[in-house]
């Protein structure tokens, strides 16, 4: 009885759930079809190419194929959602800003209302709102700058100098001559003393008193930390000698510990800049960037703080406005290295795989990137655009669920081995730095200097055994015309 009644309560159950669904979908469709003004228009949408935002693949002619990035999947998931579709222009064109009949930004193709919707990286600026209906942001860049990849020195030949200032290696020499004048003029004066004891009637009583060694090689090997023997024992020669030893024992020392601690940090590459000071600073980095892009305008428009220091610098350098990204590059990895490239980091961690890429070397990589200068980057719509509502609320939408910043992530260029943002800027500050071991390449400074030792005593060798030679020879000479006699 009850299986009876169970299959028709089965069956009908499905029908209900059937038809629910099926009124809840008719619901929603229609309700989309009441409430957006999206519902089956079609859109023009201008694509720009743009690292993580957009790529675009092409045929042999020139056609596109296919568009690859964030932008496309997002505009994709609007499309799902609003129910429209949408047709993509092609223009070739890569600044935003209209340089003139000749030259027109793609921005003016959304003036004259030859497209709806501009799928590129665009930054808010007072010129851009006026002209554009700027969407909620789906992405957040900091600038920073591209800088020729810091090289290790092998010539530290200078660490031997390097551990004192100049006035200490002054002082030194100071010293060094001063020992030497005393003790010589205490050998002179105590040998003239001796002497004068000698010819008394009983010389036994002083003995003589003169210093036999050699003077200056005992203070050379005591500051070579090579010890010496002064067998005199007179109290103001041992005086002499005594201060003479304890100066050079706190010397050799110190010396010691700051050279080691010196070839340790020259051993590590240093950067051309660190921080966004150091660009402004130092008169001899040149600052270049893309010209007519945002940062151009941002900071070409400013008239005080940092951007009007930057745009003083900008307008002393003629070559300061690159026509390409591939131009600024360039010029960074040029010699001497003295320019630095400002840009968005993702703008340059792509320069920087397309150069790996080609080169298979890392000869940039990415400094002064402050935490806190983050720019808001959107799409635009054409002015007074009855569809701007929709796309806020979808691409807010989009952002809130963390889609943007997967999609993001997903195609973030891959600037390893050259730069990581983890090493270099997300390092924890309270993680303990590595231990930094001393090689052959921190040394190679002490066996040059070693080198040109063993190089000059070489040559003093070779120079007395022919001066030996020639006084030999002049023997024999005086001596064969002496028996001739």
């Amino acid at each position: 009885m009850m299986a009876k009644i169970g299959k028709p309560l089965l069956v009908s159950y499905c029908i209900c759930l059937f038809v629910c669904q099926f009124l809840s979908s008719y619901a929603t469709t229609a309700m989309a079809k009441n409430s957006t003004k999206l519902y089956k228009k079609h859109l023009v949408a201008l694509i720009s190419e743009y690292p993580v935002s957009l790529r675009i693949l092409r045929n042999a002619t020139g056609h596109v194929i296919q568009t690859i990035g964030a932008s496309a999947l997002m505009l994709d998931w609007l499309s799902r959602r609003y129910k429209f579709d949408y047709s993509l222009l092609d223009v070739n064109v890569t600044t935003l800003e209209d340089g003139g009949p000749n030259l027109p930004g793609i921005i003016s193709y959304a003036t004259r209302g030859e497209c709806d919707l501009i799928l590129a990286v665009i930054r808010q600026t007072p010129e851009r709102l006026r002209l554009l209906e700027l969407l909620h942001p789906w992405m957040y860049s900091q600038t920073a700058f591209i800088i020729p990849m810091p090289e290790v020195s092998q010539n530290n030949v200078d660490a031997v100098i390097k551990p004192f200032q100049l006035w200490v290696w002054m002082a030194l020499i100071l010293a060094f001559a001063s020992v030497i004048a005393i003790l010589s003029c205490f050998n002179r004066l105590f040998q003239s003393k001796g002497r004068s004891i000698i010819e008394q009637d009983n010389p036994s009583t002083f003995p003589s008193v003169r210093v036999t060694e050699s003077i200056f090689m005992y203070v050379v090997g005591t500051l070579l930390n090579q010890g010496g023997y002064i067998s005199n024992k007179f109290t103001p020669i041992r005086l002499v000698v005594g201060a003479w030893c304890l100066l050079t024992l706190v010397l050799l020392n110190v010396y010691n510990g700051v050279l080691i601690s010196y070839v340790t940090e020259a051993g590590r590459p240093q950067p051309l800049i660190n921080t966004f000071d150091d660009v402004l600073s130092d008169s001899s980095i040149l600052l270049v960037l893309d010209k007519g892009f945002a940062g151009d305008i941002v900071i070409s428009t400013a008239e005080k703080g940092l951007y009007k220091t930057m745009k003083d610098k900008l307008n002393a350098h003629p070559n300061s406005r690159c026509l390409s990204t591939q131009q600024c590059i360039d010029l960074v990895k040029s010699l001497p290295p003295r320019y630095v490239y400002l840009n968005a980091v993702i703008g340059l961690k792509a320069a920087i795989k397309k150069d790996y890429v080609q080169t298979r070397q890392c000869k940039l990589t990415i400094a002064g990137e402050p935490p806190f200068m983050k720019h808001a980057i959107g799409w635009g719509l054409a002015k007074n655009s009855p569809y701007r509502e929709e796309f806020n609320r979808g691409t807010a939408r989009l952002f809130d669920v963390g889609l943007t910043s997967f999609w993001q992530n997903w195609y973030e260029p891959d600037s390893k081995p050259c730069y990581d943002d983890k090493d270099n800027g997300g390092q924890n500050k309270n993680e303990k730095k590595p231990l930094v071991r001393l090689s052959l390449t921190n040394l190679t400074g002490a066996f040059a200097v070693l080198a040109v030792g063993c190089a000059m005593s070489i040559l003093t060798f070779l120079a007395e055994i022919i001066i030996f030679l020639k006084k030999e020879s002049d023997k024999k000479c005086s001596f064969g015309k002496g028996w001739r006699r």
